[in-house]
């Protein structure tokens, strides 16, 4: 019996073939997509396949389907979805070279290790630290990780073209000096080379604290607008992984920095938002240099003032569905062409003019929280973190009650302030509390496991250049309390010992130990009922003052007072050393 379709005649052999190649596909497809672990793979067929959806009469274009072959797996067994031009780590020349192809689709790594990483991140991600330049370093990370075991860490960010270009230099180093010891022995292979470059200088910015509580669930930002740069940024990252120096839970995309030096200069930070397209590519950038290992996250604002400069009276009356039909065609255009499902976003703006400095950035626009609500309602297969404005503990937990749809909120400025503050975040916001680790009973406790970390930064590092990074991160531990004043005006004091020494003529020999230093200051400018105050009297206490006073110009009392004291400072002392790094433009991070 013959079929006739559109005018065309199939026999029974052309039916048979027909069929049998449906039943192939049918199986392949099934076969591929069982390598995804399921909340991936809930997540992400969900994107692909949302169809136009109507927000208040508005359409917003459907997520474009992009089609993965299963093709390869990795060197430990992992289950990859991948193009054929991925490049893997055997063909990868030792300085990057063109090993990175842009244009190849994502991949997703299924295996145990990116799903533990995976269910680490959105486990931890109720409070976030944010990431924020001068302050959110190793040694303030790991004061946070004591006074909270959940709360997900957020690093400054570091320049994917720094890295890259440190990791070359280190490399063309090694391979020239192991010619120059046997000139007439074969060069060494990349892999050799890979895999005993010095990696001091790396160190430096992407090494973690190794004293307990460990880091735990934290998240590496990078900055920059060159694909080629974060592939190999994150090749970097993974190479220190391997060596031990590292162990992050994810990468992230700087996609909201407004400074002129990053979004103007740069190219880079908010100024991406404008460029959703060429942001797939990089997220896909860093999601191939990390070998699928780690989830790859964005952080941006609501959107730019590109094309309609900003005035307030002007923005006040910008079409709010307008508004947010760019933010969602830029989630979208990331959600349906690269690996990312979570994004954190600050709720406000980004000014990219460059009279419009960063202060102004975080002051002026004003915060459009219900935006970022409405994605995490109207993108359930996406996580979205809320930013901006939000300074305590409290604050936090009203905005998760607003919203239950939020993954998180992430906090810079009230962390940086009043990271005392935050002691009872496991047991308000997390379901579990803190039933493993260090569990702190007061700030004591607190500084005592503290002094051990900063015993082992220095014995690590030089203290001319470090103690005062270490002394630093505990500077506002004691926020508000009397005599905290006299205790930070002490702690800059032995930040800056070992340099006066130095310049002195003299050593340290002789000194007594930098923890012994922290606590002998603590015992002296302050009372024991400040250092014995437990976390629930500091919070109960701090709830009584949050509602006793308005707060000052919509910021916590600390937050606003830290930003007093930050300006003082950097008048006194000259330009900070953000804006120094920014300033330089030079790619190499070495002094």
């Amino acid at each position: 019996m013959d079929l006739y379709v559109h005018g065309l005649r199939f026999g029974r052999t052309h039916i048979l073939v027909l069929l049998i190649t449906m039943v192939i596909a049918t199986v392949r497809t099934k076969v591929c997509t069982s390598f995804l672990f399921p909340s991936q793979l809930n997540k992400k067929n969900s994107i692909l396949t949302k169809q136009s959806t109507t927000h208040h009469h508005r359409q917003r274009s459907s997520f474009a389907a992009k089609s993965n072959t299963c093709t390869k797996h990795a060197d430990d067994g992992t289950k990859l979805f991948s193009s054929t031009g991925t490049p893997s780590s055997d063909d990868s020349t030792h300085n990057g070279g063109s090993a990175y192809n842009a244009n190849s689709p994502n991949r997703v790594v299924l295996g145990r290790d990116a799903s533990a990483k995976y269910d680490a991140l959105m486990g931890a991600s109720k409070l976030q630290l944010a990431p924020m330049m001068e302050y959110t370093d190793r040694n303030f990370r790991h004061l946070v990780r004591l006074l909270s075991g959940k709360t997900l860490l957020y690093t400054e960010m570091v320049a994917a073209n720094s890295l890259a270009y440190e990791r070359a230099a280190c490399m063309e180093e090694y391979e020239r000096t192991a010619t120059e010891a046997s000139p007439t022995a074969s060069p060494p292979s990349p892999q050799e080379v890979r895999e005993n470059y010095s990696d001091n200088y790396l160190q430096r910015y992407l090494t973690q604290g190794r004293v307990e509580p460990l880091e735990g669930p934290s998240v590496l930002q990078l900055g920059g607008s060159d694909p080629k740069s974060l592939y190999e940024a994150a090749l970097t990252v993974m190479e220190m992984t391997d060596r031990g120096h590292c162990d992050y839970t994810a990468l992230n995309l700087n996609c909201g920095c407004p400074s002129p030096k990053v979004a103007g200069k740069g190219c880079f930070g908010a100024a991406l938002m404008d460029e959703p397209k060429l942001v797939s590519e990089l997220t896909n950038a860093l999601h191939e240099g990390c070998d699928g290992k780690l989830p790859v996250t964005v952080k941006c604002r609501i959107g730019t003032d590109t094309g309609d400069p900003f005035t307030s009276e002007g923005y006040a009356e910008t079409d709010p569905e307008l508004e947010y039909s760019r933010l969602c065609r830029f989630i979208e255009t990331i959600a349906a062409n690269s690996p990312v499902t979570d994004f954190s976003v600050h709720a406000r703006i980004a000014v990219l003019r460059k009279s419009f400095s960063p202060a102004d950035n975080r002051k002026i626009p004003p915060l459009k929280y219900e935006l970022v609500r409405r994605l995490a309602q109207d993108y359930p297969e996406l996580t979205f973190t809320l930013n901006g404005g939000i300074d305590t503990l409290s604050q936090a937990q009203d905005q998760l009650n607003q919203c239950p749809e939020l993954n998180g909120v992430m906090i810079g400025r009230g962390f940086a302030a009043d990271p005392w503050g935050f002691a009872m975040a496991d047991s308000l916001l997390y379901d579990t509390g803190n039933t493993e680790g260090f569990a702190p009973r007061n700030r004591l406790e607190v500084l005592t496991e503290y002094a051990k970390h900063a015993d082992a930064e220095e014995e690590r590092g030089n203290p001319a250049k470090i103690r005062r990074f270490i002394t630093k991160a505990v500077q506002t531990l004691f926020t508000a309390e009397p005599n905290a004043k006299r205790y930070r005006i002490a702690l800059d004091e032995i930040g800056a010992q070992p340099k006066q020494l130095l310049r002195e003529g003299k050593s340290l020999e002789g000194q007594p130990p930098l923890s012994e230093l922290i606590l002998n200051a603590a015992h002296t400018h302050l009372s024991e009922e400040v250092l014995l105050r437990t976390p629930k009297e500091s919070y109960e206490k701090k709830l009584y003052e949050e509602r006793k006073s308005a707060l000052r110009a919509g910021r916590s009392s600390a937050v606003v007072d830290w930003q007093l004291e930050r300006i003082q400072q950097q008048q006194e002392n000259g330009m900070g050393s953000y804006e120094a790094v920014l300033a330089g433009s030079e790619t190499s991070m070495r002094d």
